[in-house]
């Protein structure tokens, strides 16, 4: 076997480099190294680590995967989103052309990474959100604020965030809408008993990693 271990800051990190390590490690002990490591700012934003990206390894996260597997990143789900994503990419295009026709330069790596985050935001929340509307110093900023001592408190402004867009999914009166992973979430909530009991704050969590302003800040 060969690996060596190295030492990133305060942190041990493991590198391998054989074949016959790796599939140690991702195969043989796969089960003990499936777990990311604990994050300070995740326990306090993420609701103890609930979410898909930070939760231990084990039948939760095979749950949560499962869901959205199924209601996310299925090809029926992101069939049903086809009309929205060509809107979107319609109205790149028209952006594109009005700022080059203005003879002004166009980041277009900024600008098709915006549109992702864009489609991202309408499927999972069914609407765009600006940074404004999380909060006055926008997604990237409290991120980078997300150390310990602040944690919590802007853990309070995400909750704030999630809970007015959950609220606006049970007070809709359209039916006719498709129905984004907000709506498929708050599905699986209920008083039954089972193995896993769907409660609000998993399904913040979840919708706290699906959003891609607050992952690429993380990131």
């Amino acid at each position: 076997m060969s690996f060596s271990v190295l030492s990133l800051g305060s942190i041990p990190t493991i590198v391998v480099s054989s074949p016959h390590a790796g599939e140690q490690f991702l195969k043989t002990q796969d089960l003990v190294f499936a777990s990311s490591p604990p994050v300070e700012a995740a326990k306090h934003i993420g609701y103890g680590q609930k979410n898909l990206s930070f939760s231990p390894y084990g039948s939760y996260w095979r749950a949560m995967r499962k869901i959205c597997t199924l209601e996310l990143l299925s090809s029926a789900k992101t069939s049903s989103f086809r009309a929205m994503r060509k809107e979107e990419l319609d109205l790149l295009i028209e952006h594109i052309k009005e700022v080059v026709n203005a003879g002004v330069a166009v980041d277009l790596s900024d600008k098709v990474s915006s549109l992702s985050s864009d489609l991202t935001c309408r499927m999972v929340f069914g609407k765009k959100y600006a940074d404004v509307e999380l909060d006055e110093k926008g997604f990237n900023t409290l991120i980078q604020e997300g150390l310990t001592k602040r944690g919590k408190a802007i853990a309070k402004v995400f909750d704030d965030f999630l809970e007015r867009a959950i609220d606006e999914h049970v007070d809709s009166k359209d039916e006719n809408r498709t129905k984004d992973f907000v709506d498929v979430m708050l599905s699986f909530m209920g008083p039954e008993e089972s193995e896993y009991k769907i409660e609000g704050e998993h399904v913040k969590a979840m919708l706290l990693v699906s959003n891609p302003r607050i992952v690429k800040s993380i990131c």
